[in-house]
């Protein structure tokens, strides 16, 4: 393994020179683990969902089943897009593809993250949406469903809300990105003299706008009787800290006024501290995870 990541790193030399100096093969790895961690999703998601017991009079599972307000191609488009487009524009116009490929990166790893501790639970609770009976179309003499087999399947996946997760692990991770090109959460530091962006307030409700889309997606499940209340906290707490964590794998903390000084503001982190050109592997050295230097 070892040797091909590094004839990897190598064939990267040979074919660009010194177009990538911040790559490293390690990138490699993580690009595996998340196309696995999307597999995985897939193949649970293919598994029985657990069948739980229930009864025709519960209150919880009575209501109507009714049109969604936004659908989940278009939650998934939405929330897949905007993080993406943001990280290849904002990346282009800074001319540095070591900025895109962590955007999307962190975008992807949240992503995949989120989903699988999405799929995984909604296989293994089986908590029926409010909606469920209508779906079900219980029969009192036979004490069986005799509605449609897949509308059945999913009104057993409930609990957590896939819409609140996949909506707040892709805005989350946007507002953060935003934010670590704009200091809106570092309240002691104002790096745009002279601009719109110097507001306060102007950067706040930059940042803030994504997650104005998530939580309208997350309220929506409720209303369309789609999720219980619970579904949706969980799934938004699941989306935002796959957001977060991932985010923070490949950028700064963007609440800490040293992720903003001007050799370091918006870059990504390093696995490595590009010492000279490289020639050898040796022209590499391993920093610290929370060192951050400046975009080659």
């Amino acid at each position: 393994m070892a040797d091909f990541l590094r004839r990897v790193k190598h064939k990267m030399i040979e074919l660009y020179g010194d177009s990538f100096p911040w790559f490293d093969s390690s990138y490699v790895v993580d690009w595996v683990i998340v196309t696995g961690l999307f597999m995985l999703s897939w193949l649970i998601d293919t598994r029985p969902v657990f069948e739980r017991d229930f009864s025709p009079n519960d209150p919880l599972i009575q209501h109507p089943h009714t049109s969604q307000q936004i659908s989940s191609d278009t939650n998934n488009f939405v929330t897949s897009m905007v993080p993406v487009a943001l990280s290849v524009f904002i990346g282009g116009y800074r001319s540095s593809v070591h900025e895109i490929h962590h955007g999307l990166l962190a975008a992807c790893a949240g992503k995949a993250l989120s989903l699988l501790t999405t799929e995984a639970l909604k296989n293994r609770v089986g908590r029926l949406r409010p909606d469920f009976l209508a779906r079900c179309q219980w029969d009192a003499l036979q004490h069986i469903c005799t509605g449609k087999i897949d509308d059945i399947i999913d009104g057993r996946k409930s609990f957590p809300s896939g819409h609140s997760s996949t909506a707040f692990v892709g805005m989350t991770f946007t507002a953060l990105f935003l934010a670590g090109k704009t200091a809106a959460l570092c309240f002691n530091v104002s790096p745009f003299p002279g601009t719109f962006l110097n507001s306060r307030l102007a950067r706040l409700a930059l940042v803030l706008m994504p997650l104005v889309f998530s939580t309208w997606v997350a309220v929506t499940r409720v209303e369309d009787y789609r999720h219980h209340k619970e579904d949706v906290i969980v799934g938004s707490a699941i989306g935002i800290l796959s957001g977060t964590i991932c985010y923070l794998l490949y950028w700064p903390n963007p609440f800490s006024a040293t992720s903003f000084s001007a050799d370091t503001i918006g870059c990504p982190r390093l696995v490595t501290h590009i010492v000279s050109h490289r020639s050898t592997d040796d022209d590499y050295r391993l920093v610290p995870g929370g060192a951050d230097f400046g975009t080659v």
